[in-house]
């Protein structure tokens, strides 16, 4: 078990004497809390949420993406709504997905195991609907915190997919009360007289030393948890007791205690609010369908492999290899330079993009990807001849303009490329959509992978939209006999660098040693944007320096 201890900020300090006095003989703390509650959060909007008998809320901050989703279940002593703003909008603007607030029905009227059972459809909800299951991060406060541990032990319980990760914020998890900081927790805003409440009327006639008790199933094979409470809560000996005992039990469990804090202190606008808004972010993003997290972080590399063929590896280690030429020569492409990289060398990549249909782009692109475990993100004309050669459909991401692809830290949407894109396969000839992606990380690297296109204004629509830092253009060709065919001349290249408003260009789509990059270079003197040919094999990082590795 990983176990952190926040300390009290000062500005906190002074917030929390504010707080226990306003709080203090209240009729209803947590109403008391809630109008506490950060008059300005983040924007967010919301909308209705039914599937059968459950209702909710979706709850969306701006620019969430569409790779995940947080199942959101709420406090109030399971005996109250929440306005979305309260936390639900804040956990939508930590993580950037949207949120799931179900209605989960409200003690006394409807005693255990209603909420339970409703927070367990509403899950299943998403699963229905699409959502797999290491795609969901469940997130509880408070009550919600409790039935997150119920259902989580129900559903290992049955064999039933787990979410990816669940975070519980001071939950209540021994209901016979056990645990010595329930008495002594003096400096907690929630009095020992309202716990009794809460439990009784979330009980109803169930035995509080049964299994309704989270502690009594501590089991393994749970999701990674990530455990939080207030140093001075009056529960926080039921948050550390669970968390043993899962660890005790081989689970992977980060436990967190803010000092200082009393019940409640997500919805306040407090320093270890924001701070543990940004940790619920950062793990929920570390187990979020594996992609990786944590401080293994990187530079941005991005290695030529051929042709016009080269690799990203993100700052958190995901490689994305793009049009994955090396080697033969088909239809009018003869004549390309070969690398001496192989297929096999390439098979651990992550990601496969093929941005249009020629050979000297798709090449080798079916072999790599079936001999490894990679994504293959590719247009209509490529997808058959994957599904022919064996590519499990899970694998194949196919894509046009306006397609966003998220694949563990990394994000590719598809942009309209100017060129052709066409091959002949043994149906006949197929053809679609030429493409250009727009690479980002979640570590804010931003990469424009141009595949073949034309100048044209759209590079400069694409500059101010997604202000790309790095470019990766083709302006070389083929000479077909005394004729050369240039994709993207130096002059038109450093036109777009320019639209793009990029400051590192790295010339592909030509011969090694060849002359272009120099033009290019040329032409953008005096422009504070860097040129960078790579030989085959040859790297470049974001900090600028090189390096071969074959």
């Amino acid at each position: 078990m990983h176990a952190i201890h926040h300390p009290l900020s000062a500005r906190d300090a002074t917030r929390m004497a504010e707080v226990r006095t306003k709080a203090h003989g209240a009729a209803d703390t947590g109403e008391r809390l809630v109008s506490m509650a950060a008059d300005q959060g983040p924007t967010i909007a919301t909308s209705p949420f039914q599937v059968g008998g459950i209702t909710g809320e979706w709850v969306a901050a701006p620019g969430t993406s569409v790779d995940g989703v947080v199942l959101y279940l709420h406090g109030r002593r399971f005996q109250f709504e929440e306005p979305a703003n309260v936390l639900a909008g804040k956990l939508s603007a930590a993580t950037g997905w949207p949120v799931l607030m179900p209605r989960y029905r409200l003690a006394p009227a409807h005693p255990y195991p209603a909420a339970l059972d409703d927070t367990l459809d509403a899950y299943r909800a998403l699963l229905e609907q699409g959502f797999p299951a290491d795609r969901i991060v469940l997130i509880g406060h408070s009550a919600g915190a409790t039935l997150t541990l119920q259902a989580l032990l129900r559903l290992r319980t049955a064999g039933e997919p787990l979410p990816a990760a669940a975070v519980t914020v001071s939950p209540i998890t021994d209901f016979t009360f056990g645990g010595a900081s329930i008495a002594n927790g003096h400096d907690d805003v929630v009095t020992h007289q309202e716990l009794r409440q809460a439990r009784d009327a979330f009980l109803g006639d169930a035995d509080p030393a049964g299994d309704v008790s989270p502690l009594t199933g501590a089991c393994p094979g749970l999701p990674p948890l990530m455990m939080v409470c207030g140093g001075d809560e009056r529960l926080r000996d039921d948050t550390v007791r669970f968390a043993e005992r899962a660890a005790a039990a081989g689970n992977e469990v980060s436990l967190e205690l803010y000092d200082g804090m009393p019940h409640g202190f997500p919805v306040l606008d407090t320093d270890a609010t924001s701070l543990l808004l940004d940790r619920i972010a950062a793990f929920a993003t570390e187990h979020l369908a594996g992609r990786p997290a944590g401080n293994a972080l990187g530079p941005l590399t991005i290695r030529r492999v051929g042709w016009a063929s080269y690799v990203i590896t993100t700052e958190r280690g995901t490689r994305v290899l793009v049009d994955p030429y090396l080697t033969g020569s088909q239809g009018i492409h003869h004549g390309l330079p070969q690398s001496p990289i192989r297929p096999v060398d390439l098979a651990d990549v992550d990601v496969v993009v093929v941005t249009h249909a020629g050979f000297d782009h798709r090449a080798q692109a079916l072999e790599i990807v079936r001999s490894g475990h990679s994504v293959l993100v590719c247009g209509t004309a490529l997808f058959a001849s994957a599904r022919a050669a064996g590519v499990p459909i899970e694998r194949i991401a196919v894509t046009v303009s306006g397609v966003e692809v998220r694949h563990r830290d990394v994000t590719l949407r598809s942009l309209p490329a100017r060129h052709e894109s066409s091959m002949t396969t043994e149906s006949g000839f197929v053809a679609d959509q030429p493409q250009s992606f727009m690479l980002t990380t979640d570590n804010g690297a931003r990469v424009f992978c141009g595949g073949d296109t034309s100048l044209s204004q759209d590079l400069r629509t694409w500059g101010e939209l997604y202000r790309p830092e790095t470019a990766v253009l083709g302006i070389g060709g083929l000479w077909l006999g005394a004729t050369r065919v240039v994709e993207l001349p130096p002059l038109d290249a450093a036109a777009a660098a320019r639209w793009l408003g990029v400051s590192t260009v790295i010339p592909v789509h030509h011969t090694p040693g060849d002359a272009l990059p120099t033009q290019l270079a040329a032409n953008l003197a005096g422009d504070p944007i860097e040129v960078v040919p790579l030989e085959f094999g040859q790297s470049w990082t974001a900090a600028g320096a090189m390096s071969s590795s074959r």
